[in-house]
């Protein structure tokens, strides 16, 4: 994570600013413009590239890969089905079960909405007009992607978001029956009992002996790919007071089995969540060339889909978002939209953070 890159994000900024000048309303000169934009980045970041190729550690030896040099397929509400009668276009469109999302369409990040029940613990769902799920628990939907990863031991780490859902909270970021509930807890306690800890890259892991994670990551890094293959990082998708209770519960993340979205410059700062890659593509890029995780989304609510726009697809590839979560994992009969890594095997070495040695085999390798 050279100087060398930094430049990357500053071309980005000035594409940006020409692409989504309010003098420039033409859908077509955008996308064109765009296009240009991605093409001059994959040249630039080619060329410096080269130049790390030559970075030697002490031992006379490339740098090795590590957790952040991955470029992955996500998705989003990874466990939805389309309801029978949607009354919306957003809820329009079902995912295949976690397994098959991993071993069919080379899904590597994964994201679970968790709700409190009294009488059936923790359940995964969108909401109460969009219910469909292919697991109907947090236990099944663990246990899924528990089975696949057993039996491929192989893969890159999976990225699992678990979003808390309660509805003050939703509404208006009020946590009391979130408190009440105790659902973080439930959602820790369950991530300790149905995924194994050795099978699990904590923030402890990541901290080593740094202060926090912060220095950790400028200091260390993240941990090396090889020595952790067939793990899963789960990272708590709460912001404000949700999130502030769980580090209630676990001061600088010692002792958690979650990273949070923590505010950039803050001690627990590792991972982010920035969704827009089109307006937010500098911002992405910093943070990776920083050495931070980022996650954004190629589609939402079906609009990318219904206009077969990659513009935002192809802005989060070529910022170097580590994660790119979207509805549309495959190709889809009605629609000529849909996602994947270029060259992947099913990722990819990351175009902003990796090795210029790196390549997809490196990354991940295994016989479906």
């Amino acid at each position: 994570m050279g100087m060398s890159m930094v430049p990357v994000a500053s071309i980005i900024e000035f594409f940006r600013r020409v692409i989504f000048s309010p003098n420039n309303s033409s859908r077509m000169r955008r996308q064109s413009a765009l296009a240009v934009a991605l093409l001059l980045i994959t040249s630039f970041a080619g060329c410096f590239g080269a130049e790390s190729d030559s970075r030697i550690n002490e031992d006379g030896e490339k740098e090795p890969l590590r957790i952040n040099h991955i470029q992955m397929k996500g998705t989003h509400n990874s466990y939805h089905v389309e309801p029978l009668f949607s009354p919306t276009r957003e809820y329009m469109y079902t995912h295949q079960a976690l397994d098959l999302q991993a071993s069919q369409q080379g899904v590597r990040q994964f994201e679970l909405d968790v709700w409190w029940d009294l009488r059936e613990g923790l359940r995964v769902y969108h909401n109460q007009y969009d219910s469909g799920t292919t697991c109907p628990t947090f236990e099944d939907c663990l246990g899924t992607l528990l089975e696949w990863s057993n039996e491929n031991p192989l893969h890159h780490p999976l990225f699992i978001w678990v979003e808390p859902k309660d509805w003050p909270e939703q509404a208006a970021d009020v946590t009391t029956t979130l408190e009440i509930s105790g659902l973080l807890g439930d959602i820790e306690q369950e991530i300790s009992n149905f995924w194994p800890l050795n099978k699990t890259i904590t923030p402890d892991d990541v901290r080593g002996d740094s202060d926090n994670l912060r220095d950790a990551i400028g200091e260390n890094g993240w941990p090396l790919l090889e020595q952790s293959r067939g793990k899963a990082i789960f990272v708590l998708l709460a912001r404000g007071q949700a999130r502030d209770l769980y580090i209630q519960d676990f001061p600088g993340l010692i002792g958690a089995r979650m990273f949070t979205l923590s505010e950039e410059g803050s001690s627990e700062a590792a991972i982010f969540s920035i969704a827009d890659p089109l307006g937010s593509g500098g911002d992405i890029s910093r943070l990776v060339t920083e050495g931070y995780i980022v996650r954004t989304r190629a589609d939402s609510g079906g609009e990318e889909a219904d206009n077969n726009d990659t513009s935002r697809r192809d802005a989060a590839l070529a910022v170097g978002a580590h994660s790119i979560s979207t509805d549309y994992p495959d190709k889809v009969d009605e629609f000529d939209y849909w996602v994947s890594i270029p060259d992947g095997n099913p990722s990819r070495c990351n175009p902003i953070s990796s090795p210029a040695w790196c390549t997809s085999e490196s990354i991940e390798d295994i016989v479906q």
